[in-house]
């Protein structure tokens, strides 16, 4: 019985598509460029449980692997981050002192772009970003 129970969970499991595998590996990759680049949470300045801190949603890919300077990635901690999940305010104050409010606006207005990437485009950004991590690394 046991067994059989175990089977049934594998064959439940579903498989990953090869995009699914691609945007994880971004995400993964996206995050190791942000923590070596910013190094501290850019809000609180802790050096601790870094994370990928994102001004807007992952959820549209204009902006899910913003890496520039004044994009959409943040290194953040994971007490910032998890408020900022709840309470945009602060995240949103602190970007708009950095980085001003017109580069906030012309944020928002990427993240609200739609963007469909195929699996060639993912594979390059993925390609690149990699590149970029073993530089800075």
């Amino acid at each position: 019985m046991r067994q059989l129970k175990k089977w049934r969970r594998f064959l439940a499991r579903k498989k990953r598509t090869k995009r699914q595998i691609l945007v994880k590996k971004l995400d993964v990759i996206t995050s190791k460029i942000i923590r070596a680049r910013d190094g501290a949470c850019v809000q609180c300045g802790s050096i601790e449980n870094l994370t990928n801190g994102h001004v807007f949603s992952r959820r549209h890919n204009a902006t899910r692997w913003d890496i520039l300077g004044d994009g959409n990635c943040h290194c953040q901690c994971w007490g910032c981050n998890y408020k900022h999940s709840y309470d945009n305010y602060e995240y949103y104050k602190w970007y708009t002192n950095k980085f001003g409010v017109e580069a906030f606006e012309n944020l928002r207005a990427r993240y609200t772009t739609i963007c469909k990437l195929s699996i060639p485009e993912l594979e390059e950004m993925y390609e690149k970003y990699s590149q970029l991590y073993k530089e800075i690394k």
